[in-house]
């Protein structure tokens, strides 16, 4: 369904954020893969939308409706096809956002660092936590969409997800497995977690895609 609605807030370290329309009480939860925009994926929150709908099966974090798509109210939905497959941007402390291109970097990125470690630290409320281990020095800052299924982490082309069962958070003292990268400041830890698994049984994932 499509319904016109306003942006109630978006989070730009999560990249997700919330819509309220009459047509969807308590609020649409908004992947930034759906949103309908060239260049960086993101809503302010105040702004009137137009925005694609369904309801979900289970609540997902604490919301009845997902977000298919989304573009700001006046424009035209940009399709998938002319949306950047991949980007990078820098986000100040500020909020000043700034894309990252090859000729910024003065030397490679490393990504995909694989280690173990135990849950310091977990903020329920707002779903993310820190991860000590002897190669991140410091601590390791983990947002709950590392627990994710690699399907959807390694997903680059905008496409959304309704995701269900699963897992959605540590618990303090628990051990796992995570792969990570350097990052400059985020929340001032010097080290990101780009996938985490506990080593505990964990419940089944259930994923359906949604293509823009």
């Amino acid at each position: 369904m499509t319904s016109r609605g306003r942006v109630r807030s978006w989070e730009i370290l999560g990249m997700e954020g919330v819509i309220d329309s009459e047509d969807t009480p308590g609020g649409s939860w908004t992947p930034s893969g759906a949103v309908a925009v060239h260049g960086l994926p993101v809503l302010t929150p105040g702004e009137e939308v137009e925005f694609e709908w369904q309801p979900q099966e289970e609540p997902r974090y604490g919301y009845s409706f997902f977000t298919v798509r989304a573009w700001p109210l006046g424009t035209e939905p940009v399709p998938q096809s002319s949306r950047p497959t991949f980007g990078a941007w820098d986000i100040a402390p500020d909020g000043t956002v700034t894309e990252v291109t090859d000729l910024d970097r003065d030397e490679p990125i490393r990504l995909g660092t694989w280690s173990v470690g135990v849950v310091s630290m977990w903020n329920g409320e707002e779903s993310w936590g820190v991860i000590d281990s002897e190669d991140t020095p410091g601590g390791c800052w983990s947002f709950f969409s590392a627990l994710h299924p690699d399907e959807v982490i390694d997903s680059r082309s905008g496409t959304g997800f309704d995701i269900g069962g699963g897992v959605s958070e540590l618990a303090v003292g628990e051990q796992v497995d995570f792969e990570w990268e350097p990052a400059v400041d985020q929340d001032g830890y010097r080290f990101r977690a780009i996938r985490v698994r506990p080593r505990r049984e964990t419940p089944p994932w259930r994923i359906q895609r949604f293509d823009g």
